[in-house]
């Protein structure tokens, strides 16, 4: 009787386990488009999603303009499509057969405007679910398609919440960023990501879109299928033969690469090919988790300014940086032996240097602070560890920034100070976003400040696991930081992971190093120095490192401290080259700052939680 029970038990758990299961088989399929054949485009897509579908794929991605093609005559009514329009009717028949979802890309014409928007369709069993119309358009893109009107939905389905971006709309963060706080599970990514030779008209327009989404489904917290065109492609009306990468790739909630397809190059071309993987949208995020819970959006308000064309807080002059990652093995607790082993690591260095980068809690080590210690190692503005520092600032004349446990008043805060040469202090800054630990015994900073200083240019400040809120980064590239410095006490466990780039997309010097602190200089367009302490493991993404403004192209890759305590030495200049795909003016002046209110609502409020709740629409609530 009683294994009949638990047989019972066990049948009626799987049911229930089935009936709520939200594991799909998803889709990213190459397709090379033929140009001004939007007709013979839509027949070979039927082919292949029929073929995906008797695969059991419940969603299809297809590249960007995958039904048009690339670069055409917007007179020309047959080089473009309307959604709902030719395309969407034929994917219908046959989402409507399997009961799935497919998301295409195309050239759409307004039949109202008469505008043209660099588009996606998604289809589902009932119909045209929804479009997107592409927000961030590239230079190559002006002379064509108006920028997206339909600020940033995400559809709900019966296989989860999706969202759509296209290519280029990943070099702004803040893409991401809100389709994510309406709940999207699964973000799908129509790319066409090409790798022009340097001979070629538009090659410093290059951005590797493929390879750029590699590193962020893991800071972001969401499921990601990414579909690009593959092989060599000419375009006649613009005079090139195109190289497109291939690279296609679908990434968990957590970063976890599940499938890739091959990489093309110009010697080895190769053809388009469809590649699968499960996920599964119940499964939990926790950097997505951490993100939700620990944002301040009230500290973000730069994001709804217009910062274009003339910011007068840009800064272009060009600085001379040598500066030194300390990374050592600490005596925790010792304040005095800590700052003797720092002082004699820099003293190793007979090279010329102007700035110094210390660990989290320079000189107090990995001790776990909570309420019941924290007044044995706090110390006021002008203490021991301030006045250590200080002096090690003024014996080696350079700028140091270091951090410690702060009292002051009653209240303690995670503080930064950064010293000049004369061991003055010229900044300082008290963590904003405090971890659960700290927040039972801490007060947060109120204010992200950027300082302005004569030799470095200006500068940020991360404190430790505060480069898990996205928004830090975004907001100092709209204050214009050149430089952000992040003291670190990180062992690789707890979040983030190893920069993971399908292979042969970027060059493999830039292939390495910790994916959340790639992301941070990418996307602040600020050099980003990681100054951590020595740790038992040997693997290289823990260490300290210095990380560059477009590290996917090949230039300033990851420099990256040895295995070893080492006051490690890293060299560059601020401002140097403007002539690349990006550059932080470029990404102040081209983002859709008029999408970027969400980020800055009360999530506790009524407008936002209106605008996440009815996630298509264009405006925010009611009466806006």
């Amino acid at each position: 009787m009683k294994k009949i029970i638990s047989l019972g038990l066990f049948l009626l758990i799987n049911l229930i386990s089935v009936a709520y299961a939200a594991e799909i088989k998803v889709a990213a399929v190459e397709f090379n488009p033929t140009p001004k054949d939007v007709d013979g485009n839509i027949k070979k897509i039927v082919g292949l999603i029929t073929t995906a579908s008797e695969s059991g794929a419940k969603l299809m991605v297809l590249p960007e303009f995958a039904v048009t093609s690339f670069g055409f005559s917007p007179e020309n009514p047959n080089n473009f499509d309307t959604i709902p329009g030719r395309a969407t009717a034929a994917i219908e028949k046959v989402t409507q057969k399997y009961n799935n979802y497919v998301v295409v890309g195309m050239y759409e014409r307004d039949p109202v405007t008469g505008l043209i928007h660099n588009s996606a369709a998604l289809v589902g069993p009932k119909g045209l679910v929804g479009k997107y119309r592409k927000n961030q358009i590239p230079e190559g893109d002006y002379d064509t398609a108006a920028p997206g009107n339909l600020g940033f939905p995400v559809f709900n389905t019966d296989i989860g919440k999706i969202a759509i971006l296209i290519c280029f709309d990943d070099s702004r963060l803040q893409s991401l960023l809100i389709p994510n706080l309406r709940g999207a599970d699964i973000l799908a990514m129509p790319i066409g990501s090409d790798m022009m030779p340097k001979f070629e008209k538009m090659s410093n327009g290059n951005h590797s879109t493929i390879s750029n989404i590699a590193v962020l489904a893991g800071w972001t917290g969401m499921n990601v299928v990414a579909s690009n065109q593959t092989g060599l492609i000419s375009f006649p009306s613009m005079g090139l033969v195109d190289q497109f990468t291939g690279g296609s790739t679908i990434w968990d909630n957590n970063g976890k690469q599940l499938s890739q397809s091959k990489v093309s190059t110009w010697t080895k071309p190769l053809p388009p090919e469809t590649i699968y993987a499960t996920i599964d949208t119940t499964k939990k995020s926790e950097q997505k988790a951490y993100w939700l819970k620990h944002r301040r959006p009230e500290l973000y308000q730069v994001y709804n300014l217009y910062k274009a064309p003339v910011d007068p807080a840009a800064n272009n002059t060009q600085n001379q940086i040598s500066a030194l990652l300390v990374q050592y093995e600490p005596a925790n607790g010792n304040v005095g032996a800590n700052a003797k082993k720092v002082d004699s690591l820099i003293e190793k260095n007979h090279n010329v240097f102007n700035l110094a980068v210390l660990p989290f809690n320079s000189f107090l080590g990995k001790v776990s602070l909570n309420k019941n210690n924290i007044q044995q190692y706090a110390e006021p503005i002008g203490g021991k560890s301030y006045t250590l520092a200080s002096d090690l600032a003024k014996k080696y004349k350079t700028y140091l920034l270091f951090s410690m446990p702060e009292v002051s008043d009653g209240k303690y805060y995670e503080t930064a100070i950064l010293f000049d040469f004369n061991g003055k202090q010229v900044g300082l800054y008290r963590k904003s976003h405090l971890n659960d630990e700290e927040g039972s015994w801490a007060s947060a900073g109120n204010d992200l400040p950027v300082f302005n200083t004569a030799d470095l240019g200006r500068v940020a400040i991360m404190l430790n696991d505060e480069v898990r809120i996205p928004e830090l980064t975004e907001v100092y590239a709209l204050n214009r930081a050149d430089l952000i410095l992040i003291p670190a006490a990180y062992d690789g466990k707890v979040y983030g992971s190893e920069v993971n780039i399908p292979k042969g997309l970027v060059p493999d010097a830039s292939n390495r190093g910790m994916n959340i602190w790639f992301d941070i200089a990418k996307y602040s367009q600020a050099f980003t120095l990681v100054a951590n302490y020595q740790n038992e493991s040997s693997k290289e993404f823990i260490r300290s490192a210095v990380y560059s403004l477009v590290p996917e192209e090949g230039y300033y890759p990851p420099n990256i401290a040895p295995n070893k305590e080492v006051a490690h030495q890293v060299m560059f200049t601020t401002h140097t080259n403007n002539t690349l795909w990006i550059n932080q003016q470029s990404l102040v002046v081209g983002r859709r700052y008029d999408l970027a209110t969400p980020l800055t609502l009360d999530m506790k409020g009524e407008c936002f939680k209106e605008w996440q709740t009815n996630s298509t629409a264009k405006g925010l609530c009611s009466g806006n």
